[in-house]
């Protein structure tokens, strides 16, 4: 006796049942029973269901009519479970408990899949939907970028994320990749493991001719002592395209060059120390944080704690702690005052040395220097931050705050001028000259041509060219004269990619004239467009301009989408509480930041790959050699 269905799909059951593939003369009930139940009948079942559809969305339409809906509806809530598992970041094998879950609260998911190795096997054909939606995007765009950032994970091994951004009728995307792992950092090793990335997940070769034209930028991340090894990467990668502009991650830079000029700096150093001291001073008791409580209601100010510094939102954190601790300085002497005089208090060594730090007439100054110069920063970084920001944005912004700390070496800041030649503060009398001219110089130099050095591989006239690209940058009121030397140093610089993209070169001039006049014509309020709507007003119009203004919005502003990409792998991987794989750890990012939130996944295309890309022995889930990535077994050492 052999099971026809099974038999005819191919499918071959697993482990110790009894083989209904190649026949039985067992024909004990409760093997029939259990074999009726079995994954393997099960998957045989779907794959009948589907077996006369075709691999498009209208074969999906018509799995989805044909199918059993009981069958439907149990995978259907199965692919979601996994789905919304690897959205939210959480282990797989929390499937397990989610199945026994909806059995208790009356969901039908039927008897079979609802193993670990189903949780990862569906996980996987939901990443694979993104990852083929993505390369078609690819495909379809005529210009892209790569970015990367690289990682230590918790077992030490070097890794680098990759993203792709591209924009397509004036839309901007920005997605994940892959994540690899990387034996050696060195140029060579990154760049061969950014490829490897894109080869593996989307089947995009960069050295591939048809792929190299379309490459018109690089991302890179600037972590501590990488400055050869990015500047390395970056010549590999304009060996594929000369064309390509690199662009190192501000918000790594801006961090790097913060603590390359502060950490050699004694004062910076007092100053940090007196933060930590004065926060852990009142965090760590009750009794002393009511006390400061009481001396803010003694000098009516309304009460601000002192904040923690060295968090991992640095920036944001130091600025807080600074403004805090000024505002809060009357109170905070006050009571450091009452605690010194308190001799029986345990805590009187403490309140002295504190005291005698915030006394000091340089601790005093410089902390104002100090919010200057955070002040600005912020604002800066707050700009790369945003995904909204183009790359013109940041570098308009990268300009004037190199330009405002070039002021600030010529004369005091806002904050500083406050204190510039006082003796005393808040009516407490200050020790000590208070002179820091030479520290404000050596900083500010110093800082200056830290900040500089983000665009060191990167043509400044090219850079400086894509300000067409950020309606923020647009005169109020029409120039005639506005963009034309712009668009001519793009098409200079780029003239390769586009004549590859089959833009009409000659016209883009006129285009971008014509298309100038007729947005300040027709629109009052130039700062609130969009390219994307502009695409959909005047595409048909101007289209040759309008491919050089998506080339720009492709060019990235920073890497800083990979460290958000970073930040999820990280929560996951602490979540998980163990090692995962490259590969297995690629999907769950794809899925967390590519795939559709939980109200909005349709799980039919999923569905649909996994019964038609699954071969014949459900012992070995792994689909066929077409596949663009790796199979399903590579879970099996997880």
């Amino acid at each position: 006796m052999f099971c026809g269905l099974c038999r005819k799909h191919g499918v071959k059951s697993k482990g110790t049942q009894v083989s209904f593939f190649y026949g039985t003369d067992n024909f004990r009930t409760e093997f029939l029973n259990a074999h009726h139940l079995s994954e393997a009948h099960a998957k045989a079942s779907l794959m009948e269901a589907t077996s006369s559809s075709p691999v498009n969305h209208t074969a999906t339409e018509l799995m989805v009519t044909t199918m059993s809906k009981v069958t439907l509806g149990r995978v259907e809530n199965l692919f979601r479970s996994c789905h919304a598992i690897a959205k939210t970041g959480r282990p797989l094998k929390d499937f397990i408990w989610m199945c026994k879950l909806d059995d208790m609260k009356g969901v039908d998911i039927g008897p079979v899949f609802r193993t670990n190795k189903s949780a990862r096997t569906f996980t996987y054909f939901i990443a694979e939907v993104e990852r083929r939606n993505l390369r078609e995007k690819l495909e379809r765009s005529k210009f892209f970028s790569v970015l990367s950032d690289g990682i230590t994970d918790s077992s030490t091994k070097e890794a680098e994320l990759v993203y792709v951004q591209f924009a397509h009728a004036g839309k901007v995307h920005c997605q994940v990749v892959g994540v690899q792992t990387v034996e050696k950092k060195d140029p060579l090793a990154v760049r061969n493991a950014i490829e490897k990335t894109l080869e593996r997940n989307l089947q995009l070769k960069l050295s591939n001719q048809d792929w190299a034209k379309k490459l018109v930028g690089f991302g890179s991340d600037s972590a501590p002592g990488s400055e050869g090894e990015n500047s390395g990467v970056a010549l590999l990668l304009r060996e594929i395209q000369p064309c390509a502009l690199t662009v190192y991650c501000f918000a790594h830079h801006l961090e790097l060059s913060y603590e390359a000029v502060f950490q050699s700096i004694p004062l910076y150093n007092d100053v940090r120390n007196l933060l930590h001291g004065i926060y852990h001073f009142y965090h760590s008791s009750p009794l002393l944080r009511s006390s400061l409580m009481t001396a803010f209601k003694s000098l009516h100010l309304r009460p601000v704690m002192p904040s923690q510094v060295g968090g991992r939102r640095w920036l944001q954190e130091l600025q807080a702690a600074l403004q805090n601790f000024l505002k809060g300085y009357p109170a905070i002497v006050q009571q450091l005052h009452l605690a010194d005089e308190d001799r029986s208090d345990t805590t009187h060594q403490k309140a002295k040395e504190l005291l005698e730090f915030l006394l000091q007439a340089d601790i005093v100054k410089f902390v104002h220097f100090l919010v200057d110069v955070i002040n600005v920063l912020s604002i800066f970084s707050r700009v790369n931050q945003n995904r909204n920001s183009s790359i013109a944005d940041v570098f308009a912004t990268l300009e004037s705050t190199v330009e405002m700390l070039r002021i600030y070496q010529t004369r005091p800041g806002p904050k500083e001028l406050w204190v510039d030649s006082v003796t005393h503060f808040h009516g407490n009398c200050l020790g000590g000259k208070g002179d820091i001219s030479d520290v404000r110089s050596t900083v500010l130099t110093h800082l200056i041509k830290k900040l500089q050095g983000c665009f060191r591989d990167a043509s400044q006239d090219v850079v400086k060219a894509t300000m067409i690209g950020s309606f923020k940058l647009w005169p109020t009121k029409i120039n005639q004269e506005f963009g034309e030397k712009e668009v001519s140093i793009l098409i200079a610089h780029y003239e390769p990619v586009l004549e590859a993209a089959n833009v009409e070169i000659d016209e883009m001039d006129t285009e971008w004239s014509m298309l100038k006049l007729e947005i300040y014509a027709r629109f009052q309020n130039i700062r609130k467009l969009t390219w994307d709507f502009v695409n959909s007003v005047y595409l048909h119009k101007y289209p040759n301009i309008l491919t050089l203004v998506d080339l720009v919005l492709t060019l990235p502003a920073s890497s800083a989408e990979a460290e958000r990409g970073f930040s999820q792998m990280k929560l996951a991987m602490s979540q998980m509480h163990a090692k995962i794989k490259a590969e297995s750890m690629t999907d769950l990012l794809i899925i967390q930041l590519n795939s559709p939130d939980i109200n909005n996944f349709d799980p039919r295309k999923a569905i649909h790959l996994w019964n038609t890309r699954t071969p014949s022995s459900t012992g070995d889930m792994r689909p066929n050699s077409a596949c663009s990535s790796n199979s399903e077994s590579r879970y099996e050492s997880d």
